[in-house]
């Protein structure tokens, strides 16, 4: 008898046993399953996944601005020219505010160790004017500080390496030197997240034969590394020494003080 209750206990133990074994499976599956289930990308499509590369030759003018983004921003500018396709209408002042657009008065140190004032931002094209022929478009439009676009605080400065000025000039002199040959230039801010102001801004540009074959392109500067199809690409940040900007908002706080 003491035999037949120590099998029949045995028994139920091992029944307990397999049915938590079960549970236990079974359970483990349901959260693989919860873990593995898609959901839908809301996601807003960043310009910095916008392809680099040159547009299709076709030899004749192309510009091809992408639309705004669902927070109005600019997303990618591309151009293909000759130098006789350079804008010839004098070009007329800008009205229009790009996305997250602020505007400061602030010191900044000038070479002669003066401290000395001028309007912080600028409402920076990304193909500049003089290839475009584009002002008040706010597809080619962002907020760059005057340092970083005209490579000085107060006026120009094309020597400026980390400025959009260095490049830009250095192109149009290319396209001067070259009057046969296209330039393919394509301009991309490259954002963080849901940030209204660019953090960079990605330059790429090669030379076109009259056949369509790539030439590349050097400017020094230091930045230049190559990209798709023979392209030069070049990485600069969006960014003034005398202030820190607020990408999120486009409000910045000046750092250099009156009394510097």
């Amino acid at each position: 008898m003491n035999k037949h209750r120590k099998n029949k206990k045995s028994l139920i133990n091992t029944l307990f046993i397999i049915v938590i074994a079960i549970i236990g499976y079974f359970a483990t599956q349901n959260i693989d399953q919860k873990n593995t289930t898609s959901t839908p990308d809301t996601k807003i499509v960043l310009s910095n996944s916008i392809e680099q590369r040159p547009l299709t030759f076709k030899n004749e003018r192309q510009m091809v601005v992408a639309p705004l983004d669902s927070l109005g921003r600019a997303v990618n500018a591309h151009i293909q020219l000759k130098n006789s396709q350079e804008p010839k209408v004098k070009r007329e002042p800008l009205t229009v505010d790009p996305v997250g657009w602020h505007n400061y008065n602030f010191y900044y140190k000038s070479n002669s160790g003066k401290v000395e004032k001028a309007w912080l931002m600028s409402r920076g094209h990304l193909v500049g004017y003089q290839f475009s022929g584009l002002n008040n478009e706010k597809r080619n439009l962002v907020p760059e500080p005057a340092w970083f676009n005209a490579g000085n605080y107060n006026g120009m400065n094309d020597s400026n390496t980390a400025s959009m000025l260095y490049y830009e000039n250095r192109l149009d002199s290319w396209l001067a030197n070259h009057p046969h040959y296209y330039l393919d230039y394509q301009v991309t801010p490259l954002y963080k997240g849901n940030e209204l102001i660019p953090r960079q801004i990605r330059l790429a540009y090669v030379g076109l034969d009259q056949n369509g074959r790539t030439i590349p392109i050097k400017l020094g500067g230091g930045r230049e590394k190559v990209g798709t199809a023979q392209t030069t690409l070049v990485t600069l940040d969006n960014v003034s020494p005398n202030a820190i900007i607020n990408y999120a908002t486009g409000t910045a706080t000046n750092t250099v003080k009156k009394g510097y």
